[in-house]
């Protein structure tokens, strides 16, 4: 099951090779193929444009929704995805509890990629996210990256953190929302991937330098992940970005509420648009790589 919690750099270059050939066309080579979308929770860009890959890659979609299924009727989890992994060749499962996704792996006889897992994991965002900077910038080269936002929940954030350890000249910092902030053991990380200190990574509006960033990533505060009443702390707008590099670039996941003012949305750094497109690609390279390099794979181990 796919995971950003142990990056492999060759499968990188794989679905990023893939993902640049399928910037530029589309093919029906997977015209045979079925993809279960299986989203037990709320989205718009990850749903929808694994649904535009795969008819992009000339395959078929079926759209599961839990509210009108038979779990109306009491049916389990486990029997739901049992159920859907009789109808197609792939499964795209999202889940708000952590650890979801992974239990539904040992129910499914299909492949089954993450989507989001609770505040855990989202390995496709991950990737389109590191695939946007990497389009951008050098990632074996000296960078800084700034996350901005609700670091504590966010689960974009955990995964693109996972895999820049990959990086070791990478520097990160992050400059959280107040009552937000990572946990020691995501420093710690964080500091043991990129020989930082973990008491200098955290940074505040009285030190930080938006100068130096190359990479500032931000996120929403994810107010369904706690009952707190907690505000956000930090937005983007014209007055930040005049603070920050000339040929640096500003992401966000999606989706905004106000930590980004959309009247930035046109300066030539603004990223998060073009990181939407990009994840089309990615996740047509994912499907890919499943329908082809996993069942090699697959054959090869069952010599």
């Amino acid at each position: 099951m796919l995971s950003s919690k142990k990056p492999n750099l060759s499968f990188i270059h794989r679905i990023f090779s893939l993902a640049h050939m399928y910037k530029a066309k589309r093919t029906n080579q997977f015209k045979d193929k079925i993809l279960v979308n299986a989203f037990f929770e709320p989205s718009t860009r990850t749903s929808l444009s694994f649904e535009s890959a795969m008819y992009r890659l000339g395959g078929n979609v079926i759209n599961f929704n839990k509210d009108a299924s038979s779990m109306k009727k009491g049916e389990s989890f486990e029997d739901t995805i049992k159920t859907l992994s009789h109808y197609g060749d792939a499964m795209v499962l999202r889940h708000p509890e952590k650890g979801m996704v992974e239990k539904a792996a040992r129910y499914s006889n299909i492949p089954i990629i993450n989507a989001g897992d609770g505040d855990g994991d989202h390995p496709t965002q991950g990737l389109l996210d590191l695939f946007t900077i990497s389009r951008r910038f050098y990632l074996h080269n000296q960078l800084n990256v700034l996350l901005v936002g609700d670091i504590m929940h966010s689960r974009t954030v955990h995964s693109l953190i996972n895999y820049l350890s990959i990086y070791p000249r990478l520097k990160i910092n992050i400059l959280p929302y107040s009552n937000r902030e990572p946990d020691m053991d995501l420093l710690y990380e964080i500091a043991s991937s990129h020989s930082q200190v973990p008491d200098d990574i955290i940074v505040d509006d009285d030190t930080i330098d938006l100068e130096k960033y190359d990479v500032i990533y931000v996120t929403r505060l994810q107010k369904e992940r706690s009952s707190n009443n907690d505000k956000v702390t930090h937005i983007i707008d014209r007055q930040f970005l005049s603070k920050t590099k000339k040929d640096c670039i500003i992401m966000h996941p999606f989706p905004r509420n106000e930590e980004i003012d959309p009247i930035i949305d046109n300066d030539p750094r603004c990223k998060y648009f073009e990181q939407m497109q990009n994840g089309i690609a990615i996740r047509m390279a994912l499907l890919h790589y499943t329908f082809t390099d996993l069942k090699i794979q697959e054959k090869h181990n069952n010599r």
